[in-house]
């Protein structure tokens, strides 16, 4: 995430049921990869199966992880298995047939569909069963930090999905060093931004509102700077599509929860110290004035699984997808 200039916007943080078999027919099935046909299976039954609330139809490994909102348990446990309603196709599925991982983000109806949800998660199998299932729910703004829009999730990941067909693909060498250098200290990987990147936050497309309420309405391009947030420890390449250009990187960030105008609150990165020093001049201000409560500054945790797609040598779209959690928190996946 990233706070442009003085504002608070966050920019760098950076269906329909299918009866499957129990061995599903794949094409092209050998021992050193998968079918993006049957890991898109793999991922409609995860869906159907909570739907149904009914785990028990996946095809587990004897032993596997799983993780809700990074609290790990028993997916007969989960909330997802107890108050998920409605599930489509998903609106972004990024496929690895290399890893038999796939990566899959959709908004789904806990019982109101006047406030859908957003569903994301990422699957890996080995050996024809489920070993991972890492899932994250966000239910509003607050789970990420700022930004959300389940409405405008599906229009907005579908420019993602049919990518020109004329382009030139990515090598999944290459994917991979735009992962590491993602959260990286410091990286040889130089990064061109395409000219239509695409930069969402958990469906939304980013605007810089600004500090003070008056900022854009213009949503934000990408951005590659520099100075980013890192974590030395980042999960790289945890899900590469060389078709589509997609690769997914997950990386647990420090920062504070800050007070922000019109009653809200914003999730700034401890690595953006200018941007955090700008908001706390805005905290003394309005405090001055005594017209508003305020949420105290709060330290937090931002749990990213953050999604890039490159292709034609240039990053074509960023999504920062973060859920909070408390202070000086890791991941379970670590």
């Amino acid at each position: 995430m990233r706070i442009t200039g003085s504002s608070c916007m966050l920019s760098m943080l950076l269906g329909l049921a299918v009866a499957a078999p129990a061995v599903p027919a794949v094409i092209g099935r050998d021992a050193t990869s998968y079918s993006r046909e049957y890991l898109s299976s793999i991922v409609t039954q995860v869906l159907d199966s909570m739907v149904a609330h009914d785990p028990s139809t996946l095809p587990l490994a004897s032993v596997y992880q799983a993780t809700e909102n990074s609290h790990p348990a028993a997916l007969s446990m989960m909330t997802s298995w107890r108050t998920i309603v409605e599930a489509g196709s998903p609106s972004l599925l990024a496929i690895d047939t290399i890893n038999g991982a796939a990566y899959f983000a959709l908004d789904v109806s806990e019982g109101n569909n006047e406030t859908e949800v957003i569903l994301r998660g990422r699957v890996k199998v080995d050996n024809w069963k489920i070993t991972e299932l890492e899932l994250f729910i966000n239910r509003n703004r607050g789970d990420h930090g700022f930004s959300f829009s389940a409405a405008e999730l599906t229009a907005n990941y579908k420019v993602l999905m049919s990518p020109p067909a004329n382009r030139t693909k990515a090598s999944r060498e290459t994917l991979q060093e735009l992962s590491v250098a993602l959260f990286a200290e410091s990286s040889n990987f130089s990064v061109t931004i395409g000219d239509d990147c695409q930069f969402t936050e958990l469906g939304w497309k980013v605007v810089d509102t600004g500090v003070y309420g008056n900022g854009s309405t213009t949503p934000l391009g990408c951005v590659w700077p520099d100075s980013h947030p890192t974590d030395t420890n980042a999960r790289v390449g945890l899900v590469i599509d060389e078709e589509l250009g997609f690769v997914v990187t997950s990386g647990m960030i420090p920062g504070t929860v800050y007070p922000y105008y019109g009653n809200l609150s914003a999730f700034i990165p401890d690595k953006m110290t200018s941007a955090q020093e700008a908001q706390e001049v805005w905290i003394d201000e309005v405090e001055a004035e005594g017209t508003q409560s305020l949420l105290s500054p709060t330290a937090g945790t931002g749990d990213t699984l953050e999604v890039l797609q490159y292709y034609n040598d240039e990053l074509q779209g960023m999504q920062i997808n973060v859920y909070m959690s408390g202070p000086n928190m890791t991941s379970p996946w670590l």
